[in-house]
């Protein structure tokens, strides 16, 4: 049975609570049965594709001085002064071209170029009724070793290497996944945490209430398929 780490909060409505839990880069659930719920305060989920136009430039990077001054008109002079030296027509040629441009949909058409994994902003709160340190402190504990590397080796590759028989010899942080709202969202990674310190304390020194802002990152680029599979429906 899992332990789970949660303030009390009577009969509210268990949609409204975000549930923790540690998993593999599968989200298959590993480790101990813990498992952390609280309401989010704040909750924005944001994603970015990046677009760009690599074609843009594709027709003026030619000779733009000149283009400039056959768009706008300002050549004409200097054709009319031309012609009355060499007794050509060019001025009523470069007419034509005033006010008309070498851009086209072509030229600005956008391609996809890939895309960041998604973020979302969230705040944790925790208050306590009867007991600070279960209601509180330990939840939010539990939450910051998440976000922590499990092991970071004291000495340098070459020695911690020798020691541990590998090359790589530290931890990464643990991988989650967050169930909130009908939508599981896994396998993600805490990437930021904020431990507001200047929170109220009881006589004890225990902090009573805790609201945590985090910053959550899926593990990777999501896609069509991955979006339908956050929906528990």
């Amino acid at each position: 049975m899992s332990e789970v780490l949660t303030s009390e909060w009577g009969g509210l409505n268990p949609h409204l609570l975000a549930t923790f839990w540690e998993v593999d880069r599968n989200g298959k659930p590993i480790g101990s049965d813990v498992i952390v719920q609280a309401p989010l305060s704040e909750s924005n989920l944001s994603m970015t594709q990046n677009w760009q136009s690599p074609f843009e430039n594709v027709g003026q990077s030619n000779l733009p001085t000149l283009q400039q001054l056959l768009q706008s008109g300002a050549g004409l002079a200097l054709a009319g002064k031309a012609d009355a030296a060499t007794g050509a027509d060019t001025k009523k040629l470069l007419a034509l071209v005033e006010g008309k441009s070498s851009v086209t949909k072509l030229n600005s058409t956008q391609v996809w170029s890939g895309s960041p994994p998604a973020k979302w902003q969230i705040t944790a709160v925790f208050r306590a009724w009867k007991d600070p340190k279960k209601e509180v402190e330990d939840p939010v504990d539990q939450l910051a070793q998440w976000h922590l590397p499990k092991y970071l080796a004291k000495d340098g590759i070459l020695l911690s290497g020798l020691d541990a028989g590998t090359v790589f010899p530290s931890t990464v942080p643990s991988i989650l996944a967050i169930k909130y709202k009908n939508r599981t969202y896994s396998p993600v990674v805490i990437e930021s945490f904020d431990y507001p310190t200047n929170s109220p304390i009881n006589a004890d020194g225990e902090y009573v209430e805790l609201s945590v802002p985090m910053t959550i990152a899926t593990l990777t680029s999501i896609d069509v398929g991955d979006w339908k599979s956050f929906s528990n429906k």
